[in-house]
């Protein structure tokens, strides 16, 4: 969640963990999905708390 609080792209992310951008593209969706947030801004704006 660093990775993406940081503004990196999930493909950026995925060469950085050596994951395919697919996985990292749903460990994102499940994040957000998990957390009741619909878009990344939301994840950015709540991360300082979490």
């Amino acid at each position: 969640m660093d990775l993406i609080v940081q503004g990196h792209t999930s493909k950026e992310i995925a060469r950085l963990l050596g994951l395919s951008v697919l996985t990292v593209r749903k460990h994102r969706e499940n994040i957000l999905r998990r957390l009741g947030l619909h878009s990344t801004a939301q994840l950015i704006s709540l991360a300082p708390g979490l």
